[in-house]
């Protein structure tokens, strides 16, 4: 098995989903992320809270997502590291899969390579919770691969806040990708802080 790159979706390859939410409903509620919130479960509750009050649906939201583009270098970043460095892509993240399939298509990744959760929506099209898919943190994806004989010298994990620190605390390369200065100021000092996708491919060239 080629080395693994575990990789966090939104702020790392994609624009916070939520941000869009809340500029395209005029609602900064929505605004607030696990950069503000560490507790992830928290944060959704109010999210679902806030859509329901505001009668939003999961349709609503999914065409809202259809126009959203990945990142600048995002899907030639993961060429890179696929083809150059030899990397197997995995996605990380505490989105949701009714959420994330029409930019899986956009970055030509698989939704099978992903590792997220799930939303259970009423018959009137409401969010009206989350299907977890693990439930300490994103660290128990690493977990099972290393299982697997796969070291932490063979794998790398890249992403933007608080709930990526246990993932990024499981390999010897962990990237925090344009944090907020308060995920920075919280941040490990082994932690590698980087601005841009070049930073890391330079970094993965000089080792």
């Amino acid at each position: 098995m080629n080395k693994i790159a575990f990789i966090d979706m939104e702020g790392v390859l994609i624009p916070e989903i939520w941000k869009k939410f809340a500029n395209h409903f005029n609602r900064p509620e929505l605004l607030i992320t696990t950069r503000e919130v560490p507790d992830y479960k928290t944060l959704m509750e109010h999210r679902i809270n806030i859509l329901k009050e505001y009668n939003i649906t999961l349709d609503q939201l999914i065409e809202i997502i259809k126009e959203v583009n990945p990142l600048k270098g995002a899907k030639e970043f993961l060429d890179y590291l696929q083809l150059n460095n030899k990397f197997e892509i995995r996605i990380v993240s505490d989105c949701f899969y009714e959420f994330l399939n029409p930019l899986f298509e956009k970055i030509e990744l698989p939704c099978e390579k992903a590792y997220c959760h799930n939303l259970e929506v009423n018959k009137d099209g409401f969010i009206e919770k989350v299907n977890y898919s693990r439930e300490k943190g994103k660290h128990e994806v690493i977990v099972k691969y290393q299982k697997k004989q796969i070291t932490r010298l063979e794998s790398i994990a890249i992403g933007d806040a608080f709930n990526d620190f246990t993932m990024l605390h499981l390999v010897d390369h962990g990237f925090l990708f344009q944090p907020s200065n308060e995920v920075k100021q919280n941040a490990p000092s082994y932690f590698h802080i980087v601005q841009s996708y070049q930073e890391i491919n330079d970094y993965l060239r000089s080792l």
